[in-house]
């Protein structure tokens, strides 16, 4: 893995959801541009308070707002033996991404969240994901695109 990759990209410790948000906010150097991690750690957590961001299918879209961002910030934590996120949907989450985002940027975060859903939507796709088949052709455009913060939907 380089180390452009390790600042958007964790294989998470964690065994929980709350703990995974808070290992992947503070692991993944994307996030320390921000202007502070708590205050977005907190704001990622309340949102996950009032609805969880499971997604089903093993995924999760775990996001907070600040003020002033220029663009979303997006990082992922890979569970190997997933997480319990939400009672609807049972399934252990094994992507975790976690976004930093701008109210004042709606259309930026729509258009990346979109993005991610493209992909992470096709079931070929997320079982060459979660098994690890790092060298797969559409796993390397997609971890790519996540290291440059380039996001696009899947052809």
């Amino acid at each position: 893995m380089t180390d452009s990759l390790e600042r958007v990209f964790r294989i998470l410790e964690a065994v929980e959801k709350h703990e995974a948000i808070d290992e992947i906010i503070a692991s993944c150097s994307i996030f320390s541009s921000l202007p502070d991690r708590d205050r977005f750690a907190r704001a990622v957590h309340r949102r996950e308070r009032e609805q969880s961001t499971g997604i089903g299918h093993g995924v999760a879209i775990a996001h907070g707002r600040l003020p002033h961002l220029e663009k979303p910030l997006i990082a992922l934590g890979f569970s190997e033996n997933g997480i319990p996120f939400d009672d609807a949907y049972p399934e252990p989450v094994r992507l975790v991404f976690v976004i930093a985002s701008s109210q004042n940027r709606d259309s930026d975060y729509l258009r990346a969240v979109s993005s991610i859903l493209t992909w992470v939507h096709d079931p070929g796709f997320r079982h060459l994901l979660v098994g690890k088949s790092w060298e797969d052709e559409s796993v390397i455009t997609f971890l790519s695109m996540l290291e440059k913060q380039d996001f696009h939907p899947r052809d």
